[in-house]
């Protein structure tokens, strides 16, 4: 009943990856990374071990069965007593074993708080490695786009130079940002190779596999409230661990009570020759009772004391982990407002360098601007460009470190 429970929640948690978003390339590579990454596994499989636990410390001991062969038969008035078979079986303190089963079930529960943390980092891991990816993209795609638009500058001063209008300085000093541009495209080209193999053992799937990013990101605006920290995973599992030490110190407690057990013995006799009454032969059988003394109350009192301490020690883990959530969650707030600003500022500079260079160009084709002007606002472009990508990238960074925490 407690495993279909908890494949439920599996099944739970993985559909909120598969149908909470629309589908994405991200959002596939997150689907396959939960179902290949060997250390979710290996987490899935220590939750899965905590459940075995359970049936073992909620069972009763195993009884004990005695069997005896006299070697030297004992005569008694009936006869020989032959054999003797005794059978005994220990029942712990009442309610004993209802609270093992509570601690094992317990430690399952933050076992598996831990594979939720488990597959929470994972799915961070993914995105710190996505979105880096997502930004090397845009910005060859960007530079690719630059070489174009400076292939059509060159045309133009060649023509100008052709004319008599212009300098052949400006067509070469088009061709040195050409060099230096795709020089630049190489290296992220030979950078991207590195990244697509991380990103694939991240995902245990071949290391030259292809990689598809997408062109456009979705960006969640929405700011998840602090509250949520609440559901964050390591919270519950030391939550879980404290009340696990709580059912143990009972535990405790009922192990320092008297043991009762219960048995039955049964005599083979022999009947003695040549004698005829009514009990020669007769088999003997008794019924026992034995109780365990627990005199040695040094073990109790420190099992009791140790489960104390473990309470302590988890509570303030707790408060510790809680005070690391929030401090985290502080700063990767202020790190989502400042990409937001500066989002909103490159923005805005793109939109007015491209126009500057718009009326340069027009400027030039009359003689009124400098090429050099030119060639230089678009080097700036460039860079405003890629600030862009680059701010947007640690704007999704931000959000997905804030998901991380609230356990969205």
């Amino acid at each position: 009943m407690i495993m279909n429970r908890y494949n439920i929640y599996l099944l739970l948690f993985i559909a909120s990856i598969s149908f909470g978003f629309a589908q994405s390339n991200l959002d596939e590579y997150a689907e396959y990374a939960l179902q290949n990454n060997p250390g979710l596994k290996a987490s899935y499989a220590e939750f899965e071990i905590a459940l075995q636990q359970i049936p073992q410390v909620s069972s009763l001991e195993d009884p004990t069965l005695r069997v005896s062969s006299f070697g030297k038969m004992v005569e008694t008035r009936t006869g020989q007593q032959m054999a003797r078979f005794s059978l005994e079986q220990m029942f712990p303190w009442f309610g004993t074993l209802k609270e093992q089963k509570n601690v094992a079930a317990l430690n399952a529960e933050a076992a598996f708080e831990s594979y939720k943390l488990e597959r929470n980092e994972l799915l961070l891991n993914v995105k710190e490695l996505y979105y880096p990816l997502f930004e090397l993209d845009e910005a060859v795609r960007l530079n690719e786009a630059n070489l174009k638009i400076l292939e059509t500058m060159k045309t133009l001063a060649i023509s100008r130079f052709q004319n008599g209008n212009g300098k052949l300085s400006d067509a070469l000093r088009v061709d040195i940002m050409t060099n230096e541009i795709q020089t630049d495209i190489n290296i992220l080209k030979e950078k991207r190779k590195s990244m697509v193999i991380a990103f694939n053992k991240l995902l245990n799937r071949d290391a030259m596999a292809e990689v598809l990013v997408d062109q456009q990101v979705e960006l969640n605006t929405t700011l998840v409230s602090r509250d949520s920290l609440a559901n964050n995973p390591q919270l519950e599992a030391l939550r879980k661990k404290v009340l696990a030490a709580q059912a143990q110190e009972r535990v405790a407690t009922k192990q320092g009570m008297p043991k009762l057990g219960l048995g039955f013995e049964y005599i083979i006799t022999q009947k003695r020759p040549e004698m005829t009454f009514a009990d020669n032969g007769q088999d003997a059988y008794m019924a026992m009772v034995s109780v365990s003394l627990p005199i040695y109350r040094k073990k109790y009192k420190a099992m009791v004391k140790e489960t104390q301490l473990m309470q302590t020690s988890f509570t303030a883990m707790q408060q510790q982990v809680e005070n690391n959530l929030i401090a985290q969650y502080e700063i990767a707030s202020f790190e989502l407002e400042q990409k937001r600003q500066q989002m909103a500022l490159y923005q805005k500079q793109v939109m007015q360098t491209n126009q500057i260079i718009s009326l340069l160009l027009t400027a030039y084709g009359n003689e009124q601007a400098d090429f050099e002007e030119i060639l230089s606002m678009q080097q700036t472009l460039l860079k405003y460009e890629l600030l862009e990508v680059t701010v947007k990238k640690e704007y999704l960074l931000a959000i997905a470190k804030i998901e991380y925490l609230t356990s969205r």
